[in-house]
């Protein structure tokens, strides 16, 4: 074989690998997007035409940096995507949401609960939209080699979904979230155990969720049975409650088109994340903002100061401009 066909050969050989990864990484997307979309039938008890039930569960949440140690309850009715009740309550304080039909309603009392443990992923509600496939790995867990699917939810955010290719049922999620280009990504790992039979589904009665500053958030369920009648005074609107409305069609969050950072607390040197819970009007003001997680008294007051002067593009709700409630992460780093 002479230089000019091996120079050839070696052209077309290329071409072919060159061709081949995009092959290869669709395949892996799609694979990604099955084994999570299947994972979610499995176990998602709040999917359009499932049977209306109550859970009733246990908590507790230990936060490192400020010594918290909170154990509550949690208790959840849920009819329809349009018509649910979620209460949680500590010794010392009370959360309520309840929704019906276009209406959403919120009453938090003065002290807070910890913020994980209203987290997504700790009462396994799924989100809207799955994240970019990136991998399919696979991944040693217990006894079992699960299938774990990497890959973006949004914007500065990494997860990984790691699923029992057996029963098709999540095990764990690891999640890695930042804000702004310079911010650090904060990670959190949520574990999944003890599911049983619910219906046609299969839900987790043990999860337990921790993050790399150490704090955790465990959940046990108690009780998930159905109930087909529930009182319907349960779903009125409660007495001081903030209200929004409830998009059932296509949301577009706000976008924040004026965001200056917190300012940096005098006498401190740590990396500190305070999370808000704020209501986003049709004036593009962050209404009522409280604190869901803590930092600390310092930090808290800075991202309250920071989020007052924030300014968004307002939600939608087909186009239309409405009240939302949201969670606002604000990272505080020294440089």
């Amino acid at each position: 074989m002479n230089a000019q066909t091996r120079s050839h050969l070696w052209t077309i050989i290329a071409v072919v690998l060159l061709s081949s990864v995009p092959v290869w990484a669709g395949k892996a997307k799609q694979q990604g997007k099955e084994i999570l979309e299947n994972a979610r039938k499995v176990s998602d008890i709040r999917s359009d035409g499932s049977s209306p039930f109550r859970m009733e569960g246990t908590f507790h949440i230990v936060r490192k940096k400020d010594r918290q140690d909170v154990a509550g309850t949690y208790t959840e009715i849920w009819v329809s995507k349009a018509k649910w009740r979620r209460e949680i309550q500590t010794a010392s304080a009370h959360e309520l949401e309840v929704v019906s039909g276009s209406m959403k309603w919120t009453t938090k009392s003065e002290t807070s609960v910890p913020y994980e443990a209203l987290s997504r992923s700790l009462t396994l509600v799924f989100p809207e939209h799955l994240p970019d496939v990136r991998h399919v790995t696979e991944r040693k867990l217990d006894s079992l080699i699960a299938k774990c699917v990497e890959g973006n939810s949004g914007p500065g955010s990494e997860t990984i979904d790691c699923v029992d290719p057996a029963s098709g049922v999540f095990l764990l999620r690891e999640s890695a979230s930042g804000y702004g280009t310079f911010s650090p990504l904060i990670r959190h790992s949520c574990v999944y155990r003890n599911y049983e039979k619910f219906g046609d589904r299969l839900f987790p009665h043990s999860l337990r969720c921790t993050d790399e500053s150490g704090d955790s958030a465990e959940l046990t369920i108690t009780k998930l049975a159905s109930e087909p009648s529930p009182d319907e005074n349960l779903f009125a609107r409660p007495a001081e409650a903030e209200e929004t409305k409830v998009c059932q069609d296509h949301i577009a969050p706000p976008r924040a088109v004026y965001a200056p950072a917190p300012a940096y607390p005098n006498y401190h040197n740590e990396r500190v994340v305070v999370v808000l819970w704020t209501i986003v009007d049709v004036d593009g003001k962050a209404h009522d903002a409280r604190i869901a997680r803590t930092g600390g008294k310092d930090f808290d007051a800075r991202a309250l100061d920071a989020i007052r002067q924030w300014r968004f593009e307002p939600p939608t709700c087909d186009g239309v401009p409405f009240r939302l409630q949201i969670n606002v992460e604000m990272y505080f780093r020294k440089y």
